[in-house]
């Protein structure tokens, strides 16, 4: 695996995107520790995928704590509207 010394910018993004696709529901804490990257960089790679519509996150009450699971979008979701409107 690599560090994320090694992985910066644009290639972060997209290391981090695919390793949601694998590993759906976990949380940014989880994620952090499975890649060992810093939580607070996670968290901002995070909300620039979401914002790209690229990931979903859904929070919870777990154990009196509230987590915030991380999921990638759907295919379909990510079709353009023309196209969606063609194929359903």
């Amino acid at each position: 695996m690599q560090t994320k010394a090694e992985i910066k910018g644009e290639l972060a993004e997209e290391y981090l995107y695919e390793f949601v696709n694998l590993n759906r529901g976990l949380s940014i804490y989880e994620i952090s520790e499975r890649l060992g990257w810093n939580v607070e960089e996670v968290h901002n790679l995070v909300k620039k995928l979401e914002e790209d519509g690229l990931i979903r996150i859904n929070e919870s009450e777990e154990e009196e704590k509230r987590k915030r699971k991380v999921y990638p979008v759907g295919w379909k979701d990510l079709l353009p509207e023309d196209v969606k409107k063609s194929f359903f």
